[in-house]
């Protein structure tokens, strides 16, 4: 183990004590959870269970014809 000495406001540590009596093991569980959540990847990773879901057409940025059908032209 290491150890981690910071300063904090006054009163702190009492209201973490009425958390959980165990100082310690309170702040090694919430910065575990922490150090977890910067952990968790790119974008890509956390949206890839929406990747394939809804349906549409594919890329409608390169679908003229597409874009035909919703696009008005602009004749002046």
């Amino acid at each position: 183990m290491e150890t981690i000495i910071f300063k904090a406001p006054v009163g702190t540590k009492a209201r973490l004590k009425s958390i959980n009596a165990n100082i310690s093991e309170l702040l090694r569980e919430e910065t575990g959870k922490i150090i977890a959540r910067k952990r968790n990847g790119s974008a890509y990773e956390k949206a890839k269970h929406l990747c394939g879901i809804f349906s549409g057409p594919g890329n409608l940025s390169t679908s003229k014809e597409y874009l035909k059908q919703y696009a008005k032209k602009n004749n002046r």
